[in-house]
């Protein structure tokens, strides 16, 4: 009986809200064979883990813990950041920061530290009040709504929000972001007016107080699928766009007044 690897995969499936049948579909095998699987009654292949475990879309390093419950080495690396094999995605995220000027691109890691952004990006943190701040939800946290640049704060914190929640939900185990989620909730909670998000806005803008102008920027956000590098894969790139012609032209002016300083 292999109890441990049978009490793994009862847990995934519970957690994306399959029934055995469901599961058993997607995953293209008897709901019969899935519920020997989960009691231990039956033992599964190395294959059989893995199909599972894409079916239920788990992280990378759970995957790992399947195999090893199930008795099988694991199959994803966690690289260190000099490997050569990392060189070609370290100049793919270059180029898109690099070439997304003069708007602000910048790179996070699973817990919302941000690595690596490009000078307009830069800027901008430090117009924001951001400046020194490396993880962006401790930066949210060192403000109150009053004292924020960010017009439409309660929206934007609201937000963040729940793409950081989500991530906790499908993402690899990260107490860090865990703790990071919970001290804004009750930052959050403290400040809010309980603002409404609306939804029925086509793209949402996070507006800012800059210079007695309201600068409006939406973002969009890049993950690498096909990387099976355990750390690279939790990488994500935020390219943020203008919202309306005076945000666009106040980014190419502090372009260019970059390039001549």
């Amino acid at each position: 009986m292999n109890d441990k690897y049978g009490k793994m995969l009862c847990f995934w499936r519970k957690k994306r809200r399959y029934s055995q049948l469901a599961l058993a579909l997607v995953a293209g095998i008897s709901a019969r064979h899935l519920s020997f699987l989960e009691s231990g009654r039956a033992n599964p292949s190395r294959e059989m883990v893995i199909r599972l475990a894409d079916s239920l879309d788990m992280p990378k390093q759970h995957v790992n813990k399947a195999l090893l419950a199930a008795g099988f080495s694991p199959v994803y690396i966690a690289r260190d950041e000099h490997d050569v094999d990392l060189v070609p995605i370290k100049n793919a995220v270059q180029t898109l920061i690099g070439k997304h000027t003069p708007y602000p691109a910048l790179v996070m890691d699973a817990s919302w530290n941000m690595i690596h952004a490009n000078p307009c990006a830069m800027i901008l943190m430090g117009m924001i009040g951001f400046s020194g701040q490396n993880n962006l939800l401790e930066a949210l946290l060192t403000q109150t709504r009053e004292e924020s640049f960010i017009i439409n704060w309660d929206e934007a914190v609201a937000l963040s929000l729940v793409r950081a929640r989500t991530e906790l939900e499908y993402g690899e185990e990260n107490e860090l972001l865990r703790q990071h989620v919970e001290n804004l909730e009750k930052h959050f909670d403290k400040y809010s007016h309980g603002q409404v998000i609306d939804r029925s806005q086509a793209v949402f803008p996070t507006q800012f107080q800059i210079d007695g102008q309201v600068i409006s920027l939406f973002s969009t956000m890049a993950h690498f699928s096909t990387v099976q590098d355990i750390t690279i894969s939790d990488l994500k790139v935020e390219l943020m766009f203008p919202m309306d012609q005076l945000t666009e032209d106040f980014f190419q002016k502090l372009s260019l007044r970059k390039l001549t300083e």
